[in-house]
């Protein structure tokens, strides 16, 4: 067999076999979330086609979920990306996407905590989902996963929001839209 063949054989191999979940840290919650985000997206649904498909955005979400690390920030911030980035172009998947220097969970946010008294504001939901539950931890990572990706206009997938309150509830609430029967599945 030439090297030509060899290599033809090994591209349609590759390209046939789906992304498989990666190892994660010891964090449970980061490690449910991420597992029901890889399963939602593994599927052909309005959400993952949203994301460029369940090849793309699983290979994106295992390049991005294991640089997660839990840090405490500001409470009302419930995931944080700064720093350098580097861009990726994957070529079995087509995806062009971006990855920070600096990715972490908030330990005291709506990630984790729950509001014990419905009556206070803090930790705030989630879109529609109630604090540290598992939908809210699997939008959380949909809404991240969507400021790293590439759309077909070359602009992010969702918009940055920095600090920007108003633009981070628009992104997720968009996300949940789009996820929502898959979410929903979760509670």
């Amino acid at each position: 067999m030439s090297l030509w063949t060899s290599t033809i054989i090994y591209v349609l191999l590759f390209q046939t076999v789906p992304p498989q979940p990666v190892q994660i840290g010891k964090d449970w919650n980061i490690h449910q979330a991420y597992i029901d985000v890889f399963k939602i997206l593994s599927n052909q649904n309005t959400c993952s086609d949203f994301y460029g498909g369940p090849r793309r955005a699983t290979t994106v979400l295992n390049s991005f979920v294991i640089r997660v690390k839990t840090q405490s920030l500001l409470r009302e911030v419930s995931f944080q990306m700064e720093g350098s980035l580097t861009i990726f172009h994957d070529p079995t998947t087509g995806a062009v996407y971006r990855l920070f220097e600096k990715t972490a969970v908030n330990i005291h946010g709506s990630f984790y905590q729950r509001r014990a008294d419905p009556m206070r504001k803090f930790p705030s939901d989630v879109g529609n989902f109630a604090p540290g539950s598992r939908a809210a931890r699997a939008l959380i990572l949909l809404h991240e996963l969507g400021h790293l990706i590439e759309g077909e206009n070359g602009d992010w997938l969702i918009p940055d929001d920095g600090f920007n309150a108003e633009q981070s509830t628009a992104n997720t609430l968009r996300i949940q839209q789009l996820c929502r029967k898959e979410l929903d599945a979760l509670q």
